[in-house]
């Protein structure tokens, strides 16, 4: 026969034993609900850092004040030169030895595949980084080597130097390595810069920024992404 106290017991260790599973049930759940908070606040970071270009996409786009500049055909370049259609812009300079060819021959590529679908495709814009030695006439043959339509921009240093700060360009004068035979002088330098394409809207605003490695199919494909999202 089960005494009372026996029967207290067992009751008790019933209680004791369902009151665990329950708190441990509910501990579980309060583990999953974290975990679950967690991954969506990872997830809503992830697609916050996403970016559907390779680059990045400006929202709002970013207002450009152009200072007067000169084009390679020796008039004034302004914002009136960088409104009414979209364009795509690349700061370097002609004694380039690498980034800037290779940069600008993609563009070429990039423009001569979106003539032949019959798209569109931005007006190209090289800017200067070194208006000590790019003057307009050495512009103009640079740029039209790669296509005839391309146009070159130089200008007063300080001027070149205003527009860099707007448009999150960096550039920076560097020494060229010495030749035995020739050693160096003032003019033998590089110019480390920015290897970005920055595309410009209709109403002169720099919208993205293109990074490299560039590539013509990329180009455009990422540039009709931000046509597309403009819509």
């Amino acid at each position: 026969m089960i005494t009372k106290s026996r029967l207290s017991i067992a009751i008790a260790a019933v209680f004791a034993m369902s009151a665990g599973i329950w708190l441990s049930s509910v501990q579980k759940a309060n583990n999953e609900k974290a975990s679950a908070d967690l991954k969506d606040k990872e997830l809503s970071a992830a697609r916050k850092n996403f970016s559907p270009i390779q680059g990045n996409i400006l929202s709002p786009a970013r207002k450009i004040a152009i200072p007067a500049l000169t084009r390679d055909n020796g008039k004034t370049f302004s914002i009136d030169d960088l409104t009414g259609q979209w364009h795509f812009l690349f700061f370097g300079y002609t004694n380039c030895p690498d980034v800037c060819p290779v940069t600008m021959g993609v563009l070429a590529q990039a423009k001569k595949m979106a003539s032949a679908n019959n798209h569109l495709f931005p007006q190209v814009v090289f800017v200067s980084v070194d208006p000590e030695r790019d003057k307009v006439e050495m512009l103009a043959d640079y740029v039209q080597y790669f296509d005839k339509d391309f146009i070159g921009v130089t200008g007063d240093k300080d001027l070149i130097k205003a527009l860099t700060l707007q448009m999150s360009v960096v550039y920076m004068k560097m020494p060229a390595e010495p030749k035995p035979e020739t050693g160096t002088s003032d003019s033998a330098y590089l110019v480390d810069h920015s290897s970005a394409v920055l595309l410009l809207n209709p109403e002169g605003k720099l919208t993205a920024f293109f990074n490299a490695p560039h590539d013509p199919k990329t180009i455009l494909k990422d540039f009709q992404t931000v046509v597309n999202l403009r819509k």
